[in-house]
């Protein structure tokens, strides 16, 4: 999900430009960001190694 997540377009007010799963297109892509990061047992940057 994250890897697909990845490929979807954002807009210049970082919102993105298609409906992803259960988000509407028009979701800041950084309220997306944080359900990931809630979800992930050590968060985005350590599971995904980010940082």
């Amino acid at each position: 999900m994250w890897s697909v997540f990845g490929d979807i377009p954002t807009n210049s007010d970082d919102e993105i430009g298609v409906d992803f799963y259960w988000w509407e297109k028009g979701t800041y892509r950084f309220d997306i960001w944080h359900w990931f990061d809630e979800k992930l047992p050590n968060g985005l940057a350590m599971d995904f190694k980010l940082v």
